[in-house]
């Protein structure tokens, strides 16, 4: 009896641990499959995402067609027109199961990199708050790095300097192909690179990522999207000149997109409200300024669900259609939120 007993306990404690592998396989099991679904959730929504960022790409290359196909603004592009504000097209636009947002920036508002001479680049790094030595610094190493030598100036650095660095390298002596590469260059340091944001005891500032490019556009500005500080540091004006150059753009009421607004149809019309007299100066100025622009900047997010994706494209004019020079997926600022 005692032996019938003790094996029916053994029986019992038999069926309960095989009770309990069983519940962990199958809780295993189950949180296995959830997890697998889960990551097959994100990855649709992801494909989706990056195929509506996709679409916003489109979008902006249509309005810009269109745009070139409208009478009265063929010759000129300006933050006024429609490529630039058309919300209707750009802002929370619902496709299928998510959502698109696009953003269309001149690309010739920003100062072209590998054009700026040195009194530019100075001049620059003044208005970002640095010293005149750092400014020195910053000028110097910038046309070190572009130039096809290995010869230093005063206050510059070539690749002696870098290669005494903990991770050496060697200069590029050649054109920057991405503005990132200004982080590896002597002086440029991240806080220089990113914007500052206002605080009580100093204003706001870009960062040289905000204000430089380096797509060609023969080195020019569009003074019909320049900021001021790009017209500064481009056209050596001082800011009450710059601001001059955005309130007559902006029209009397100040607000952009309205009908007061006075955008430059040509150079010469913009040289007679604000060029210089000295004609070898407004030689240089004809050089460096425009109203058309060939390059475009489009920002497209596509958002299913709290999955978002980022595409930043460089467009360049090319007769009558715009071609992909450049293409970033910003996946860091498009991730999961």
């Amino acid at each position: 009896m005692n032996l019938l007993r003790s094996n029916r306990a053994v029986a019992m404690v038999v069926v309960l641990w095989v009770i309990v592998v069983l519940s962990l396989l199958i809780g295993g099991f189950a949180f296995t499959m959830h997890v697998e679904t889960q990551v097959t959730s994100f990855s649709r929504k992801e494909l989706k995402a990056d195929a509506l960022a996709r679409s916003g790409v489109e979008v902006a290359r249509l309005q810009l067609l269109v745009h070139d196909k409208t009478p009265a603004e063929t010759d000129f592009d300006a933050l006024n027109q429609r490529w630039a504000l058309n919300q209707d097209a750009y802002l929370d636009q619902p496709l299928g199961d998510g959502k698109l947002n696009v953003t269309v920036t001149d690309e010739q508002s920003r100062l072209p990199i590998n054009q700026l001479t040195q009194e530019q680049l100075r001049r620059l790094a003044h208005l970002l708050d640095l010293d005149m030595a750092e400014a020195d610094t910053v000028a110097d190493s910038i046309l070190d790095w572009i130039d096809g030598d290995d010869l230093h100036r005063l206050n510059g650095a070539e690749t002696d300097y870098y290669n005494n660095l903990p991770i050496p390298y060697h200069a590029k002596n050649g054109p920057l192909d991405r503005i990132e590469e200004l982080l590896l260059i002597q002086g440029v340091t991240p806080t220089l690179y990113n914007a500052r944001p206002a605080t009580k005891k100093l204003p706001a500032r870009p960062g040289l990522k905000d204000i430089l490019t380096t797509a060609p556009g023969e080195g020019r500005i569009n003074v019909n999207t320049a900021t001021p500080f790009v017209l500064q540091v481009m056209l050596g004006m001082d800011a009450p000149q710059a601001a001059a150059v955005i309130e007559t753009r902006n029209g009397s009421d100040g607000i952009l997109g309205t009908k007061d607004d006075h955008p430059f149809r040509n150079v010469d019309e913009f040289l007679a409200h604000f060029g210089p007299v000295e004609p070898e100066l407004r030689q240089l100025w004809q050089k460096r300024i425009t109203v058309k622009s060939t390059h475009f900047r489009v920002t497209a997010t596509g958002e299913v669900g709290n999955v978002k994706r980022t595409i930043v494209v460089i467009l360049v004019r090319t007769g009558n259609d715009y071609e992909i020079l450049s293409w970033t997926p910003q996946r860091g600022a498009g991730g999961a939120s």
